[in-house]
C-alpha cells in the first residue's frame, strides 16, 4: 500500500536507494566512501530517518548508476500527502 506521510515517503525512498545499492552488489560502505558521507549517516537515510539535501540523492543516483526519477519513482498517494498542514521550519544554513 502507498504511504501518505512524511515519515512514510522517506522510507520508500530510503528502501529504494538500499535495495539498488544492494543490485550493484555494494556495502553501505563502499556507497557512503563514494558520495563522500560517514557510513551512519547513509544508514539513516537507507532507513528513512533523514530527509537530505537534493544534491545527496543526486550523488547517490550517480554513483548507482541510475537517475533522480528512478529513485524517487516509489509507490507513494500523493493526492492524500498535503491533507493535514505542515509547519515549515527552515533549517540554518552556515
Amino acid at each position: 500500500m502507498a504511504g501518505t506521510t512524511d515519515e512514510e515517503l522517506l522510507k520508500l525512498v530510503g528502501q529504494r536507494i538500499r535495495c539498488l545499492r544492494k543490485e550493484k552488489g555494494m556495502s553501505l560502505q563502499d556507497l557512503a566512501y563514494r558520495i563522500g558521507m560517514d557510513k551512519s549517516n547513509l544508514s539513516v537515510i537507507e532507513n528513512g530517518k533523514s530527509n537530505p539535501q537534493l544534491l545527496t540523492y543526486a550523488r547517490i543516483a550517480s554513483v548507482l548508476g541510475t537517475t533522480l526519477s528512478h529513485i524517487l519513482s516509489i509507490e507513494f498517494d500523493f493526492s492524500e500527502f498535503n491533507e493535514a498542514p505542515v509547519k515549515y521550519v527552515p533549517r540554518k544554513h552556515k
